[in-house]
């Protein structure tokens, strides 16, 4: 982290020798003062507050403090933060993990084995798939992945059965069995907002705006979802009002809520299909054609949509129904869901704007961000749900 780098560095300014001194000292007969103790590194408090305050979603005027936390695992120590700026409905608390060779940072769920047992095999997980087996009321297995084994944990995958096609979700388990965490480390040492602009493939390009424009936006959204909506039209407006002053690419992702929406995969793979076969302007008309009908679409009528809209787009039927709920689409869609689990997505909508995760509660808060970036950025109306 940046903490540690400018520790390092007044530790080499304090222990630096002028030559000067020493001549001074050598010729006077009393001997030279002890030299001053070099400044301690910077407490763990200030550099967990650090990271956090470019981890947590934006609020504007936001003040972070740290206090240290009972919850602990071997290696790790627990800090509790608290966030509080101008939104009330943004302030934060939540516990976090920092390992105690300062290299890796947790925050996310986590639950406790009632009968613990050293992890060895896939069936040692069977207590792990149970929890989200009840809660998702789907079937769920576990596998060990070693490849994501980091800070004396074992890296593992819960493997969810979303009714179209397995979705991964990443984890990792003390090596007794007794505590499981949801989701995967971040790197301690770096500015978590360009450890996620990593993690985001925008290979897809399903996407609108200026390909060279000087800042992103990614949007994960789920099209059955009526926050997703609202806020996404939103943003339609706020970007419309501000054609001329604010230079944005925004990337759509598919973050269907498939344990809750009956049609969102469906939507979700004719997107994904229109976009391949259409264009990524066929993707954001579908959309809004769904956002349109959302109150009263049902399963079968999605199907009845996707299809008339390929039509419209010009796109061949029997090329779109060659897409259209094959398994290279849910592939897809699942890669995108995948995603948004390792950069601890849990709601919708989630945006990402250049890495700094915008949670659209308040109204204003997506506008302001984006005035740090384009200060002459107009205001829009916004109607209430």
């Amino acid at each position: 982290m940046r903490a540690m780098s400018r520790g390092r560095a007044l530790l080499l300014l304090a222990t630096g020798t002028c030559l000067a001194a020493v001549a001074l000292a050598q010729a006077r007969p009393k001997p030279a003062k002890p030299a001053a103790r070099p400044p301690a590194a910077a407490p763990i408090e200030r550099e967990v507050a650090a990271y956090a305050e470019l981890y947590l979603p934006y609020d504007p005027q936001s003040r972070v403090t740290v206090s240290k936390a009972p919850q602990e695992l071997p290696g790790f120590s627990g800090w509790k933060v608290t966030r509080k700026g101008r939104y009330e409905s943004l302030n934060t608390e939540a516990t976090v993990l920092v390992s105690n060779d300062r290299k890796w940072f947790f925050e996310g769920d986590s639950f406790a084995n009632a009968r613990p047992r050293p992890v060895r095999s896939p069936a040692d997980l069977d207590w792990v798939a149970a929890q989200y087996a009840k809660l998702l009321k789907t079937n769920v297995r576990g596998q060990l992945s070693p490849e994501r084994n980091a800070a004396g944990l074992l890296g593992i995958t819960l493997l969810l059965e979303s009714g179209y096609g397995p979705v991964r979700l990443p984890g990792l388990v003390t090596p007794d069995g007794s505590v499981f965490l949801s989701g995967i480390l971040w790197d301690f040492r770096a500015d978590p907002r360009a450890e996620r602009r990593k993690r985001i493939d925008l290979t897809a390009q399903r996407a609108q705006g200026n390909p060279g424009a000087p800042v992103t936006i990614v949007e994960y959204a789920d099209m059955e979802c009526s926050y997703c909506k609202y806020r996404g039209q939103q943003l339609d407006k706020l970007l419309a009002a501000n054609a001329n002053t604010v230079n944005v690419r925004r990337h759509y992702k598919f973050f269907p809520l498939w344990s809750h929406h009956a049609w969102a995969m469906k939507a979700a793979s004719a997107g994904d299909c229109l976009s391949r076969l259409g264009g990524a302007a066929a993707l954001f008309r579908f959309k809004e054609l769904v956002y349109g009908r959302q109150e009263t679409l049902t399963v079968s009528a999605a199907d009845e949509l996707a299809i008339t809209s390929a039509e419209g787009e010009g796109v061949g039927r029997s090329d779109f129904l060659g897409c259209y709920l094959r398994e290279g689409s849910f592939e897809r869609v699942r890669r995108d869901l995948e995603e948004g689990y390792r950069l601890g997505i849990n709601s919708t909508p989630t945006y990402f704007v250049d890495g700094t995760q915008i949670s659209w509660i308040e109204d204003k808060v997506m506008e302001e961000f984006l005035r740090t970036k384009f200060p002459k950025i107009k205001t829009i109306p916004y109607a209430k749900r």
